[in-house]
């Protein structure tokens, strides 16, 4: 029972904040990893007897107000400790060696990622005797009522009658300097700059803000002191014999931290700043020669890191913010996108180049992907003969075969088999090999472009010049649109079935009227063919993914069929697309209209159409190898989920989604089924301490993402060109699936980003504006195919336009401009 109520630091279970709380398990996991802190023991939770709130007039849930606060505070000062803690306590004190410790709270709520409640409660120290030490644990536990800790709770929405408190006990270290150090510049959110503030004497000088501490300003690239200004020491806090601390106005001989101290703590903090992998607000005391860090907690509202970004960075942070919308699972990176980029960087080698590796892409705090950083690739020494291998590769593989190539039939089929497997009757050794096949299926899509990329590379090469030649380059991207592709399939048989809805009145009023959740319950019994025929088409594309091909834990069509239904309930409420020439068409028809075609050598215009023909495959081979790429994941997240069930069953997890939080190597454990408890509670730890980081990081950017440059004047929004063309009309920001239907003809589409699944909406849209992309993004290339403006890289569109407000778009310019009221009208 004495377990219950007293853990000695060095064995408190890892993370556990709902025993020892925040602070507590921050200090057990420094004790772990071997960091120099204080001898010492936990007062868990299970010692702390919650008040009966209704006893103080608070109701469950409720707001608790300043009056009933102080007087909850008071019964617990008040109330004896039970005896069976109160021995716990006393004896875990004995074994400490009894003398001086401190007292500190440790509150569930406290030092966790998304909030750290520092100074909400209290601490003591230079505690001495068992009497006194009893006393401070009951004060600990009353200071979670004090009014700025009710405060705090009400602000961020947490039930007062779930608030629980441990207290920590440790060693008091008779401090010659203390303060705190942030890894982190928490004013600038420079990640590369290192503060310490120290004082002489106790800490609490410095956390209370009684004095001016000592700054010190560390470069870490560089390990260099960049700024140093002295402190004054207005005060110091200092032990007093028979206990307690008292605050002198006493200026040392010595203020200034010793240079040995200001190394030491350095690389301290740097080190637990990589072991917890976030920045961290760290408090610190220096003795005898020795740092101690006393506690640690990361740092919240951190500013994002301050750049001044290049051209290019500028270009490669949009397209991976469009590339990465989603912030991705540690399963995302471990069973798809490393195998996947393992084999994109067969690709790049081929070319010369060499990827940057994962971890400096994808960069992790805590086991959860904080951040995504343009990071560009290096050349290697194949660069050299890299010219001589794509001209052999475009002579051995003609694009215009390549949906013949024997790869195309072998990743349907393998996927086909693969979606046939029976997932629910699957052994865990079986889930696991069908989530390490799924990328091996991708791997071949990769070498489909690696076979079939070099010609149509060449012939854009090519074209690109003779159109530079001919003054026509800004024919490029309609030239290149209207080919025909695996989504302009899907897109085809999406107004074949919007067609069908049109024209049955029973279908289009069942359409019109309701949601389209609400749709497949009431066409079931009355429209069996239809929902045949839509049953067909998620056979064929349901497998196409709603936003990335990177993330395997997001749904495809198959997985949310009223996306499709939604894209079919817009499609439906529309006239039918008007005939007329194609874009491509009219664009063909101007470049051949030159005189140098028209009247020049007959080889010439000849030459120029081959160019023109090979190069467009670019986009076929591109958009049908991505369709390809993705056949695998509905299976694969299918059989994740299954895992996942499986180990909420077992009480590993609380949802089959808590899953996402592990890495695929953490599920390999197929020669025992369960998993041992050992590994239970380690997986459990894990997945919860994951679901916390990613929760603490909601909010922040994954990408950094930089504007052209600020809008002035008429100018709402400046971006980077997409496709050409000037157009008016209403703003609709659309968020995701769910408001695929409020988009109307001739409104303006806005968007944070696109995929191949927002491809229909492109029809009904007079222009499009995104927040993220380039010139080769989706939402571009389909504007083009279109004939409609974009505008892309804005950064801002979708915070700063407004549903309903009147903008024109100008695709060449690559600008958003407010129309006045008289061009609104």
């Amino acid at each position: 029972m004495t377990e219950d109520y007293v853990v000695p630091l060095d064995r408190l279970p890892r993370s556990d904040v709902e025993r020892a709380g925040g602070k507590a398990a921050n200090l057990g996991e420094l004790v772990r990893g071997g960091f120099p802190v204080p001898h010492g023991f936990v007062v868990t939770t299970a010692a702390y007897r919650p008040p009966d709130l209704s006893g103080f007039g608070v109701a469950a849930g409720g707001s608790t107000g300043e009056a009933a606060g102080e007087a909850i505070r008071a019964a617990i000062v008040e109330a004896a400790v039970p005896e069976d803690v109160s021995e716990a306590v006393r004896a875990a004190y004995r074994d400490l060696g009894g003398g001086a410790v401190a007292v500190r709270s440790s509150a569930t709520t406290e030092d966790l990622p998304d909030a750290t409640f520092a100074g909400q409660q209290d601490t003591f120290l230079h505690v001495i005797g068992e009497q006194n030490l009893l006393d401070a644990v009951r004060r600990c536990w009353a200071s979670l009522w004090t009014a700025r800790a009710i405060d705090y709770r009400d602000s961020r929405g947490i039930d007062h009658g779930r608030a629980r408190i441990a207290v920590v006990v440790q060693r008091m270290v008779r401090a010659e300097f203390a303060g705190v150090a942030f890894t982190s510049d928490p004013v600038t959110g420079d990640r590369h700059t290192l503060i310490i503030d120290a004082n002489p004497g106790l800490g609490e000088a410095v956390v209370s803000g009684l004095v001016t501490p000592e700054h010190i300003v560390v470069d870490k690239r560089r390990s260099r002191v960049v700024g140093r200004s002295a402190g004054r020491a207005e005060v110091l806090v200092r032990p007093r014999a028979e206990g307690g601390t008292e605050q002198v106005a006493e200026r040392p001989a010595e203020s200034a931290l010793p240079t040995p101290a200001v190394w030491r703590l350095v690389r301290i903090a740097a080190d637990v700043e990589r072991h917890f992998g976030r920045p961290q607000d760290i408090e610190w005391a220096w003795a005898e020669g020795t740092a101690y860090v006393l506690q640690t907690r990361p740092i919240t509202a951190l500013p994002e890191q301050p750049v001044e970004p290049g051209r290019i960075q500028r270009l490669t942070a949009g397209i991976l913010a469009e590339i990465v919308p989603i912030r991705p699972y540690p399963i995302d990176i471990t069973a798809w996108a490393a195998p996947l980029v393992g084999s994109i960087e067969k690709l790049m080698r081929a070319t010369g180049f060499t990827g940057p590796p994962l971890d400096r892409m994808f960069v992790e705090e805590g086991g959860v992907v904080a951040r995504v950083e343009p990071t560009l690739p290096g050349l290697n020494w194949r660069a050299l003969t890299a010219p001589v291998r794509l001209v052999r590769a475009a002579r051995r593989y003609d694009p215009g075969r390549w949906r013949s190539d024997p790869l195309v039939d072998a990743m349907q089929r393998r996927a086909r088999q693969l979606r046939g497997r029976d997932i629910g009757g699957a052994t865990w050794p079986e889930l696991l090999a069908l989530l390490k096949e799924g990328p091996r299926i991708a791997a071949d899509g990769v070498e489909l472009r690696l076979r079939y990329f070099p010609r149509t590379a060449l012939a854009l090469a090519g074209l690109y010049a003779a159109l530079t030649v001919l003054h026509r380059r800004r024919l490029m991207g309609a030239l290149l649109s209207g080919v025909d592709t695996f989504t302009t399939d899907a897109n085809r048989a999406l107004e074949d079935m919007a067609a069908i809805v049109r024209a049955d009145p029973g279908l289009s009023e069942a359409f019109a009227r309701h949601r389209p959740d609400e749709l497949f319950a009431l066409l079931r019994p009355s429209a069996p063919s239809f929902l045949a025929d839509f049953d067909a088409f998620l056979d064929r594309y349901g497998h196409r993914d709603t936003t990335t091909p990177l993330l395997l834990t997001q749904p495809a069509w198959q997985d949310e069929p009223e996306v499709v239904l939604s894209i079919l309930k817009g499609l439906a409420d529309q006239p039918p697309p008007p005939a007329g020439p194609h874009p491509s068409e009219q664009a063909e028809q101007a470049l051949f209209a030159h005189p140098l075609l028209r009247r020049g050598p007959a080889s010439l215009g000849t030459a120029v159409r081959t160019l023109l023909r090979q190069a467009r495959w670019f986009q076929q081979v591109r958009d049908d190898t991505r369709f390809l790429l993705v056949l695998p994941l509905p299976t694969m997240r299918q059989a994740l989920l299954e895992m996942g069930r499986r180990l909420v069953d077992a009480g590993v997890l609380d949802t089959a989604e808590d899953v996402f939080h592990l890495r695929l190597n953490e599920l390999d454990f197929s020669a025992t089924w369960p998993p041992a408890p050992e590994l239970r509670a380690d997986l459990r730890e894990r997945a919860t301490q994951r679901k916390a980081q990613r929760a603490g990081l909601a909010g922040t950017p994954l990408v950094t993402a930089y504007p052209v440059s600020e809008p002035s004047g008429d100018v709402v929004l400046r971006g980077t060109p997409g496709s050409a063309g000037l157009r008016d009309g209403p703003v609709r920001v659309i968020h995701g699936a769910e408001d695929f239907a409020n988009l109307r003809n001739g409104d303006v589409l806005v968007a944070a980003y696109t995929s191949p699944a927002w491809t229909p909406l492109f029809r009904r849209a007079a222009a499009v504006v995104v927040d993220t992309g380039g010139v080769a993004s989706h939402a571009a290339i389909v504007a083009r195919e279109y004939g409609i403006p974009a505008v892309m890289a804005t950064v801002h569109a979708t915070t700063r336009l407004t549903d309903g407000q009147r903008v024109r778009v100008d695709g060449d310019a690559g600008v958003v401009l407010r129309l006045s009221g008289a061009e609104a009208g």
